[in-house]
């Protein structure tokens, strides 16, 4: 029997020189679609692994982020 392992979330390297000195959208708490009332997307999607906290202690861990590929900049 084989087992199907979903795919995981896409994580991104980032440069920590770009990190410091680029305004780099990376977290819910910055995209339109972000409902910070509800702490929801409007287009539906999970929160949990792009709210702004998660983001950063991933990266501090390993030098990447999950940046959504719907994310919608004011």
């Amino acid at each position: 029997m084989t087992t199907v392992n979903p795919r995981s979330i896409i994580l991104d390297s980032v440069n920590p020189k770009d990190f410091r000195e680029l305004n780099l959208i990376y977290c819910c708490e910055q995209c339109s679609y972000f409902d910070s009332k509800k702490e929801t997307c409007a287009m539906g999607f999970k929160v949990e692994k792009h709210r702004r906290e998660e983001q950063l202690r991933l990266y501090n861990l390993c030098g990447k982020f999950a940046i959504c590929r719907s994310q919608e900049i004011d």
